[in-house]
């Protein structure tokens, strides 16, 4: 019988897509679970493990996901063995306590992440100018 441990992943993880990128994993590897996002700023997985070497696996396929998605920043990953089995759908599956208010603050962090985009634009063109102004007087 499978083992259900709790994840527990700290850093960036909340409305950058980390739980998509979860899914995907999970139901990859063949992991049935739920994946939420915690009050604390965390990301929690609830899963079931048929041994110790697939959940390293997938710790590390999660550890991997900031290489692959600037936008990801895992501090840490906690794992604990829980004292009871769960049995899960099949597949690792979202859970979301409030999905309009998801919704809404995931737009709110994509608002943020344009006016980053556009500021560092803006301070290019600045830069540009001035080259341009440089190499005018130069001739």
């Amino acid at each position: 019988m499978a083992t259900t441990y709790e994840l527990k992943i700290h850093g960036i993880v909340q409305h950058v897509g980390f739980r998509d990128r979860i899914e995907d994993i999970g139901r990859g590897l063949g992991i049935d679970g739920v994946v939420y996002n915690y009050e604390d700023g965390t990301v929690r997985i609830l899963a079931n493990f048929d041994d110790e070497e697939i959940k390293e696996f997938f710790k590390k396929s999660i550890k991997f996901l900031e290489k692959k998605d600037n936008l990801i920043k895992i501090e840490e990953i906690e794992d604990r063995e829980l004292k009871s089995h769960i049995e899960f759908p099949k597949g690792i599956n979202r859970i979301s306590a409030d999905d309009l208010m998801e919704l809404n603050k995931k737009l709110d962090e994509g608002v943020r992440y344009i006016k980053m985009i556009f500021g560092q634009m803006e301070l290019m063109n600045e830069k540009l100018d001035r080259i341009i102004e440089l190499l005018e007087n130069k001739n």
